[in-house]
């Protein structure tokens, strides 16, 4: 009987050992990635911030990752002239701030 109470808390354990890692890594994947490019070019003053995805890092593609004012993500191609003339212009418009 206390072979069977043993195993029976050793499976617990083990159990609840499997449940941390697996909700562990599930947190450090939870964030979006930008799979593919807008089409539409977005003008600047419909911008509020943008960031930057490397594909050397989690993701696959390189994307600059814009964000408007109705707080919307669109991720766009950072070879694209009008992407490279936006992030100017909210370059400049944080460093006036």
């Amino acid at each position: 009987m206390m072979c069977n109470y043993k195993n029976f808390l050793l499976t617990a354990l083990m159990s609840t050992l499997l449940l941390v890692l697996c909700s562990k890594s599930e947190a450090a994947s939870s964030f979006d990635c930008c799979l593919r490019y807008t089409e539409h070019v977005l003008h600047p003053k419909f911008i509020v911030g943008f960031t930057q995805q490397l594909s050397n890092e989690a993701c696959d593609i390189d994307a600059v990752v814009f964000y408007t004012r109705k707080r919307l993500a669109v991720c766009a191609d950072p070879k694209k002239i009008w992407v490279k003339q936006a992030v100017h212009i909210l370059s400049q418009r944080i460093k006036k701030m």
